[in-house]
């Protein structure tokens, strides 16, 4: 795959750099907010080399890629002259139907959470490793270099409001270093050390809420969308020469206290009830909202509609610490489209979908399902029931036992120790759970069957198949 020839082909059939509003790429979606999505040529598009299908929802043309979506996007941005700051402003959405308005809050949140996920993922996965290290007896708690990875696998989730500032910024159209000037305020040490200190705290003479807003969500994406009619606001009052100035000036001065006194505890509050909202589904629901989320993973993924759990598993890291939904189902789904993958592999008779089945069958088992998804089981589809049954079977196990994610990242093999939990066999059961996702998955393909891109069908009996059906399914 040439990455430069494909964003130029791509580029071409969405009608040009003048029909890109904005512009980013998830772990496999290179995700396009078009002002005109009638120009794009789907068809054309999910005939090139390299893209794996094309999928116009939740306010954005998704052109799947796969891993190497990163390089693509980077070719992409150069021949659009891609300026976040510029290009970041929403798109007026006139339709006002329930479709209209989640589409929109789709699109919010993934613009918002997509661009911060290579931190986070990394930090958390630092985290995991650091809880390893110490029980391998190959670093000491204590030790100063274990304390400075600590403080380095901390440092973006704590400054978490600083990241969601940036990027709240070019959803809301507003200046990004303002926005990220404001989530400094919530997290300045001397404003910690105010509520620290146990005394009552005022601005003008209304208290403050002593609020922690280190690893906060919500708090700083209110700010940030406060800032937009603020800003705007600011910019028409303002005499042309001092513009410079005084927009930020008016903004922050106006913002800043707003967001200590009401929006930054509003957020919190909010927090903490997405937070037990999701306590709650585990504790009514239990293994059963587990198995059900794993089963149907897929077609949320198919609609790129997984970005929408963010703020729920960011939520539940924060309190209780831990995720027992997302995360243990997306461990289910993904070991099962891997098993389930690499048995179409195994089975085929068309060497191009052998192919094809092996390297999306090894990506899902690191954690990346879109190949194996859309270059297989939606394509096959009888497969893509196989894989909802190894994901329900395995959702099942992992409700029961209760297995908990410590960090946000697709499940896979390279990322299993995102299960490690110190003094417990949550890791052993991760392991389990995956090992029976990918085997029933597997299992499940043989016994069920497919037809294959030659429409050879392919099944467990051994029986020969009459020549009467065979023209027939050609």
């Amino acid at each position: 795959m040439n990455h430069k020839d494909l964003a130029q082909d791509i580029l071409k059939h969405i009608g040009g750099s003048e029909n890109v509003q904005n512009a980013i790429h998830c772990m496999t979606r290179l995700r396009l907010t078009l002002k005109d999505s009638s120009r794009a040529n789907s068809e054309e598009i999910s005939r090139l080399d390299g893209v794996i299908q094309v999928a116009d929802t939740a306010g954005q043309y998704q052109i799947i890629i796969g891993n190497d979506v990163g390089y693509v996007y980077k070719e992409f941005a150069k021949l659009i002259d891609h300026n976040p700051e510029a290009s970041g402003q929403i798109v007026q959405n006139k339709d006002h139907s329930f479709k209209g308005y989640f589409n929109r809050f789709a699109n919010l949140i993934t613009g918002i959470f997509a661009p911060i996920i290579p931190a986070i993922a990394g930090a958390g996965m630092l985290k995991a490793l650091l809880i390893l290290l110490p029980m391998l007896n190959l670093m000491k708690e204590d030790s100063q270099t274990y304390l400075v990875l600590k403080i380095i696998s901390d440092a973006a989730f704590f400054f978490l409001p600083i990241l969601l500032a940036y990027t709240s910024s070019q959803k809301f159209g507003t200046n990004p270093m303002v926005s990220m000037a404001l989530a400094g305020v919530l997290l300045h040490p001397n404003l910690t050390a105010l509520f620290s200190s146990g005394d009552p705290v005022a601005f003008a003479g209304i208290p403050l809420k002593a609020v922690s807003y280190g690893a906060s969500v919500i708090p700083i994406i209110l700010i940030v969308w406060l800032m937009s009619y603020v800003e705007r606001l600011a910019d028409k009052l303002s005499p042309g020469p001092v513009k410079i100035f005084m927009v930020p000036l008016i903004t922050m001065i106006i913002v800043a206290p707003i967001g200590l006194l009401f929006l930054g505890p509003l957020g919190m509050y909010l927090g903490a009830g997405l937070a037990a909202g999701v306590l709650w589904i585990q504790q009514t629901a239990g293994w059963a909202a587990v198995a059900i989320l794993a089963v149907f993973l897929p077609f949320i993924v198919m609609f790129g509609m997984q970005k929408v759990f963010y703020p729920v598993v960011i939520a539940s890291l924060a309190s209780p610490g831990y995720d027992a939904l997302i995360g243990v189902a997306m461990l289910a789904a993904n070991f099962a489209q891997g098993g389930g993958a690499l048995a179409v592999s195994f089975k085929t008779k068309d060497p191009k979908l052998k192919q094809i089945a092996m390297s999306g069958g090894i990506s899902a088992l690191f954690g990346i399902t879109e190949p194996a998804l859309y270059g297989v089981h939606l394509k096959l589809k009888k497969t893509l029931l196989a894989c909802m049954i190894g994901a329900g079977v395995s959702g099942i196990f992992v409700g029961l036992i209760k297995l908990k994610a410590f960090v946000m990242v697709s499940p896979g093999i390279a990322t299993m120790p995102i299960f490690i939990e110190k003094g417990t066999s949550n890791f052993t059961f991760a392991i389990i759970g995956a090992v029976i996702s990918a085997v029933v998955a597997f299992i499940a393909v043989y016994i069920i069957g497919f037809k294959d891109a030659e429409n050879e069908v392919v099944q467990k009996s051994n029986e020969p198949i009459s020549t009467t059906e065979n023209t027939r399914n050609r």
